[in-house]
């Protein structure tokens, strides 16, 4: 029986059946995919490894392709991202932007590009890039790769550079000038200049350089709540992991202000 090898980055695994589990990946050509792992809860040989959410391995499926489901035959790591195990922050965000590159590899001819940008925020957060930083910086490319861009370098009504004060139109899909945005219909969001310039520049800069970028504290909440909001908007729901974002978000306000 032949199989077609392809690089893949696990999203999420679970228990299927009694011996099986069921396994959504991100490839290149073909985008999210999900398979079944035939007896990989007893088989240590053919999956090694290679099954942990958030890793970068080769998958190898069967031709016996079954409706929406792939037939995964075995696998092997590439890589696994271990920092991002043994830090909440870092699990948090890859989490997230995993959940959303997975949302927007759809378009077939943005896919091989999403799995690079995904793979890159997780090569940068594993080797100690900010998360807070690095999460509203990969939102805005991943959104952008999905055809979600967000429009911050001119205003969406007038065409002109935005002037404050900012706001972000969810309907228009961009920045509107403060008279501009008088009147204007559907959900605005505040936007501080701060945080605008930063999101513009992320927005600019390639994936691989994102790790430079520094979000102060109000720059970086206030960046991280206007794209959640956006991709709610989009999505018409919250992604599933912002419950661990939010707990992981609250325990370190807790523990600093003690």
């Amino acid at each position: 029986m032949s199989s077609q090898e392809t690089p893949a980055i696990i999203i999420s695994v679970k228990d299927y059946g009694e011996a099986d589990r069921l396994v959504t990946f991100l490839t290149p050509a073909r985008g999210r995919l999900t398979g079944v792992a035939k007896h990989a809860r007893k088989s240590k040989k053919r999956f090694a490894n290679c099954l942990e959410p958030l890793s970068r391995v080769t998958l190898f499926l069967s031709d016996r392709a079954r409706g929406d489901l792939e037939f995964l035959d075995r696998g092997e790591a590439v890589r696994s991202f271990p920092a991002l195990r043994r830090d909440l922050a870092r699990l948090g965000a890859a989490s997230l932007l995993a959940e959303l590159a997975a949302e927007m590899a759809s378009p077939p001819e943005a896919t091989a590009s999403i799995f690079t940008t995904l793979e890159t925020a997780l090569t940068l957060l594993d080797e100690g890039g900010p998360p807070d930083s690095l999460l509203p910086a990969f939102f805005l490319h991943l959104l952008g790769l999905g055809g979600y861009g967000l429009s911050l370098h001119h205003c969406r009504v007038c065409g002109q550079e935005p002037q404050p004060p900012l706001v972000v139109s969810l309907p228009r899909g961009g920045v509107l000038c403060g008279a501009c945005a008088r009147g204007a219909p559907g959900h605005q969001v505040s936007l501080n200049p701060g945080a605008w310039k930063l999101l513009r520049l992320a927005q600019d800069l390639p994936p691989e350089k994102l790790g430079r970028l520094r979000f102060p504290p109000g720059q970086r909440g206030q960046s991280l709540g206007l794209l959640r909001l956006f991709i709610r908007h989009h999505l018409g729901r919250d992604l599933k992991a912002w419950a661990f974002w939010d707990k992981v978000a609250a325990t370190s306000k807790e523990l600093g202000s003690r």
